[in-house]
Order: structure tokens, then C-alpha cells, then sequence
């Protein structure tokens, strides 16, 4: 994992990673949404907070960079 990466997966707040993994499984922020129970502009907002601290150009290299890196690898998301 990037020194890049680490530092910015760590800086995550709690939320923002359980948006991060949920998009990652192909969720739509309007998914995203229902399944945590918030609206889908506090989802985008969350979105474009990780993509910000990954420094990442958009929500497809955001989770291609997370992926390559690994840190999705090992925080899995429960379907259902």
C-alpha cells in the first residue's frame, strides 16, 4: 500500500469507510442511502471526502486505487 494511501485510508472517519466499501460492491448512492439510512447528498458528500483525501480524480480511480493498494481486500462488505 502507497505511504499516500495509508495515511488517507487512516484519516477515514467510520462513516466514510462503510460508504467507500458499500460503492466499491457497485452500490448507487441512492442504494448507498437506503441501506445506511441517510440521504443521498450526505452520501455524495462522503464520497467526494474520501475521493479528496486519496487524492483521487474521481469515484473510479478512487476505488481502482483502494483496490490496487489492497485496503478493500481485507474490510469486506455483508450482503443482504
Amino acid at each position: 500500500m502507497s505511504y499516500a494511501t495509508t495515511v488517507a485510508i487512516s484519516h477515514l472517519t467510520s462513516r466514510e469507510s462503510e460508504v467507500l466499501r458499500l460503492v466499491a460492491n457497485g452500490r448507487s448512492a441512492k442504494e448507498v442511502a437506503l441501506e445506511l439510512s441517510i440521504a443521498p447528498c450526505t452520501v455524495e458528500r462522503h464520497i467526494e471526502n474520501v475521493r479528496l483525501k486519496t487524492r483521487t480524480r474521481n469515484r473510479a480511480h478512487m476505488i481502482a486505487v483502494v483496490l490496487q493498494d489492497g485496503w478493500l481486500a481485507s474490510a469486506p462488505v455483508a450482503v443482504g
